[in-house]
């Protein structure tokens, strides 16, 4: 059974009702467009825009991965002017953003570093959310356009959302949120629910925008901290592109993001010539699993 479509009259309802955000906000809905955030990318504006669709034909995700929704999936982008100082670890704020909305929702969720919202079922954890930050130069040298991308899985999945090497073993596949909260499968769903939780989630993103502190920030880092999928657990990691996992790689107990958003890992192995700690501002983390022979 298909998921109703979004109705725009709903998510202006209830952004001129229950937002907290002090920023006017232009709300756009298309049925189908080839990118929600290239749309937005590509019109830079003063003012914060939202975009929302059901469908993308060309959705990408970090590293240009291929991003399919299912119905009932919530895609949307946030076009908004930033200036300079609130733009360095913003897929951090908003990761938080959508973490603290989900748990406010009574759903069990954790961060994975730097941009995915993983989700906990009874029996696994699964990819929940995805987000892609992108940024395009304004007319103001101190300003940018900076569009937010979010993907939040709605409709129960196996691993079908996404393509490439994000299916590699030790990656998380997919998951719904219906899968979390049998509330939100499409046969049960109130009236309403998708734009009430979608503008929530948009309401969180732009809050978090305009109360962001230049870094660094102790308290993002504490809160993001509370999060962190990876704390005290073993990891692999790659500073430049995927981890790959049929070759030696470096690895390390995870410790969490430090005050400027940046990922801490203590080597296994300690390099004398090296710093104790590692730090990354970039790249990808995985569990780690030895290679056997």
């Amino acid at each position: 059974m298909p998921y109703a479509p979004l109705e725009l009259a709903r998510l202006k309802h209830w952004w001129s009702h229950h937002s907290a955000a002090r920023s006017a906000l232009a709300i756009k809905y298309v049925a189908e467009c080839d990118s929600s955030n290239a749309q937005l990318y590509r019109s830079p504006s003063q003012h914060h825009t939202l975009l929302v669709t059901e469908r993308q034909t060309h959705g990408r995700g970090q590293f240009e991965r291929v991003w399919r929704s299912h119905s009932g999936d919530l895609t949307f982008s946030i076009g908004l002017p930033l200036p300079l100082d609130k733009i360095p670890a913003l897929s951090i704020r908003v990761g938080l953003a959508l973490a603290q909305t989900c748990t406010r929702n009574g759903w069990p969720v954790q961060l994975k570093w730097p941009n995915d919202l993983i989700g906990q079922t009874d029996s696994h954890k699964g990819k929940l959310a995805g987000i892609l930050v992108q940024t395009n130069p304004s007319e103001h040298s101190d300003m940018r356009w900076v569009v937010i991308g979010v993907g939040l899985n709605i409709a129960p999945r196996l691993n079908d959302s996404l393509t490439g090497t994000d299916l590699a073993p030790s990656a998380f596949a997919p998951i719904g949120l219906a899968q979390i909260d049998p509330t939100w499968h499409a046969h049960t769903l109130a009236i309403g629910a998708r734009e009430t939780l979608l503008m929530q989630l948009v309401d969180a993103i732009i809050c978090a925008t305009e109360s962001a502190h230049a870094l660094p920030d102790a308290s993002l880092a504490q809160h993001w901290n509370q999060y962190d999928l990876w704390q005290q657990h073993t990891v692999q990691w790659a500073e430049n592109g995927t981890v790959d996992e049929s070759t030696a790689a470096d690895y390390g107990t995870a410790l969490g993001i430090n005050a400027w958003g940046e990922y801490r890992i203590r080597p296994a192995i300690i390099d004398p010539a090296a710093a104790p700690i590692v730090t990354l501002n970039r790249g990808q983390i995985r569990a780690y699993h030895p290679i056997t022979d």
